[in-house]
């Protein structure tokens, strides 16, 4: 009975530091940070007008038909390409504009873009869901006030589309130039409202280590290896609580 008693308090052990250790490592990661200078082609000023603040953020400039761009953000990587036809769907019909894919598990496990999934993306103004930007959709969305057209993407990152060159003509950088400027960022949301459903998702991607939330990327291992670590405790641990 010792020995069953011993076994059940190492199960019991593994599960409380699976379930404490996100949490810790996430937050003593995070004390000491400074602030900092993203190299965005936005005017920082105009962000602070309408009380933006970024935690993350990252431009590129985009071409028609050119390459996908990769954005390297905190919790996941997420891809643009401007083109005609996107997305590569029989369902719908084909539109001309800038869509955004993330990687989907079996990506994520082999770290390859193999079977990427898309990601919906609303406007700010008419606060319409899209499968992507069309083109059309940028210069009806366009703010002459701060030069941009902005939208949120299905991830919760913002989206801002300016245009390539400086002369500030969205119609002439969309259809003549085909040249965009693309800022995807994540901005610091201050809500007094509890969301369960808001933190279940932040907690089970830690605990998962599907998500880093900025801790080191070994973290994500040792996530994932706690976690498998913690199915089997689970597993063992019910089977000593039948035979009590």
């Amino acid at each position: 009975m010792s020995g069953n008693g011993s076994m059940t308090r190492i199960y019991l052990f593994v599960l409380i530091l699976n379930i404490v250790f996100p949490v810790l490592g996430y937050t003593f990661t995070s004390f000491g940070g400074t602030p900092e200078d993203y190299e965005i082609s936005l005017d920082e000023n105009s962000l602070l007008v309408i009380g933006i603040n970024f935690v993350d953020a990252e431009s590129h400039d985009l071409e028609y038909n050119g390459a996908w761009k990769y954005y390297v953000l905190l919790n996941s990587t997420i891809r643009a390409r401007f083109m005609d036809d996107f997305p590569y769907s029989p369902v719908y019909d084909p539109e001309d504009g800038i869509g955004f894919q993330k990687q989907g598990v079996i990506s994520k496990a082999f770290n390859s873009w193999y079977m990427p999934r898309s990601i919906g993306v609303r406007s700010v103004i008419s606060n319409i869901w899209m499968r992507q930007i069309s083109n059309a959709t940028i210069i009806t969305e366009w703010n002459e006030e701060f030069n941009w057209s902005r939208f949120i993407l299905q991830t919760g990152h913002q989206i801002f589309i300016t245009p390539f060159a400086t002369d500030g003509n969205i119609t002439k950088a969309v259809f003549d130039d085909g040249h965009l400027n693309c800022t995807i960022a994540k901005s610091f949301e201050e809500d007094t409202n509890f969301n369960f459903w808001t933190f279940l998702g932040w907690y089970t991607s830690l605990m998962i280590g599907d998500q880093a939330w900025g801790l080191p990327s070994m973290f994500a291992w040792v996530l994932r290896i706690l976690g498998a670590i913690s199915v089997f405790a689970v597993v063992m641990l019910t089977k000593e609580l039948i035979r009590l």
